[in-house]
């Protein structure tokens, strides 16, 4: 003969497996966490200057246009030395020589292999010498004189007649720039 058990006995042990398993999958649940806010705020980052690059990229902009003149320093018309001279001192504070061949004599030089923005780069063409400034891999800034203030790139023309690289730019201002 069979015992019949009551449905209470069955209910107890499920029960108990219940409260098992929602005591347990509560460890797995979404947890809310609260922070305080702070009293004071954090602390500002300090500002840090335009790197070397946007630097020289703005004098681009603000000489984009400008014509080619022999001589020339200012916005009206501007040589390569003049536009060097121009920026370095707009840009970054630094008073450079008049000519290229005394600007292309300053600083360190550097291979070219190591070239980075900010540094003088000197050719010589079939007009005579000529100088620019790195803006970034593969691109100077300088004053061409079939179209007047413009960025061009190291290409099959320029590569070759490079010359030179000198790093006129303290470290303070180059170090951030460094690689590649």
């Amino acid at each position: 003969m069979r015992r019949l058990t009551s449905p209470i006995s069955f209910a107890r042990p499920l029960l108990l497996l219940a409260a098992c398993a929602l005591f347990l999958s509560a460890g797995c649940a979404s947890k809310t966490v609260i922070q305080s806010v702070p009293s004071v705020p954090p602390a500002q980052q300090p500002v840090r200057p335009p790197a070397v690059t946007e630097t020289l990229l703005a004098s681009y902009e603000a000489w984009k246009g400008v014509p080619h003149r022999i001589g020339g320093t200012d916005r009206r018309g501007v040589d390569c030395s003049g536009l060097m001279q121009a920026v370095f001192r707009e840009a970054f504070a630094l008073e450079l020589p008049r000519t290229s061949r005394e600007q292309s004599r300053l600083g360190q030089s550097v291979p070219p292999a190591d070239m980075r923005p900010g540094d003088l780069v000197y050719f010589i063409d079939k007009r005579g010498d000529h100088i620019g400034v790195v803006v970034e891999r593969g691109r100077f800034l300088h004053a061409s004189s079939t179209v007047g203030v413009t960025v061009s790139q190291f290409d099959a023309y320029w590569w070759p007649r490079l010359k030179r690289v000198q790093r006129v730019l303290p470290p303070s201002l180059t170090a951030a720039q460094a690689g590649p």
